[in-house]
């Protein structure tokens, strides 16, 4: 088994352990910090610390939005029967009936 593999089954397994509330405030919460990143070379514009903004800051945005992408997937793969903030896994989908399996 590969490192991909393990890093990739262990993030699977936290999201899982997590809401899709909680994986949205965290994406909140991150991008918050990355506009406080962006914010201090508004406020202390230095050329050093504008590079590091626009780099870092970038960097943490991605962050952001991947988190809110994971939470959005999550919430249209348990469907409409699971509630938002339970943890566990999705349910699976049936094609046969259309219709959610517990």
């Amino acid at each position: 088994m590969s490192v991909f593999h393990r890093v990739r089954e262990w993030a699977i397994h936290r999201l899982r352990q997590r809401s899709i509330v909680f994986t949205a405030r965290a994406a909140c919460w991150v991008a918050l910090v990355g506009l406080a990143v962006m914010c201090s070379s508004i406020i202390y514009p230095m050329p050093l610390l504008i590079i590091f903004a626009m780099s870092v800051g970038q960097v943490i945005g991605i962050v952001a939005v991947l988190l809110y992408l994971v939470s959005i997937l999550g919430d249209v793969i348990r469907g409409s029967d699971h509630s938002p903030d339970a943890p566990g896994p999705a349910r699976k989908f049936r094609a046969s009936d259309g219709t959610n399996a517990p």
